[in-house]
């Protein structure tokens, strides 16, 4: 069986403003943007690229992304694969996976692309 992957680059997301912190509004739209777009199919594996992005996301907003996830159903519940830079970035993005995860979400953070890419491909 063949798997579809779909990657999606965090300005596609997330919004941050020139001063690096989040739009928190606009990227609640953009996961709502994404669920409803005739290109994304609940059949699709998504990577989400982070690795470009510096931003400044509290615990308040990073659990705010993961429960806008739910509003969706089943479009988000296949595998996401999340891939951020080490520090910071990496333990927002596993304080994200845990979150979902708690609401029954396969979400992983990876920062090494390979290693999110085998993780996608598994059985």
């Amino acid at each position: 069986m063949s798997t579809q992957i779909k990657i999606i680059p965090a300005r596609d997301f997330i919004e941050v403003t020139t001063d690096g912190t989040i739009n928190l509004v606009t990227s609640r739209q953009l996961i709502t943007d994404i669920a409803d777009s005739e290109h994304h199919q609940a059949t699709h594996e998504l990577l989400v690229d982070f690795r470009e992005t510096e931003c400044t996301l509290s615990v308040v907003d990073v659990y705010q992304l993961a429960s806008e996830l739910c509003r969706h159903g089943n479009t988000f519940r296949k595998k996401i694969a999340l891939l951020v830079l080490p520090g910071f970035n990496f333990d927002r993005a596993r304080f994200f996976e845990t979150c979902s995860f708690n609401r029954g979400f396969s979400i992983n953070a990876y920062t090494d692309y390979e290693t999110a890419l085998r993780w996608i491909l598994e059985a």
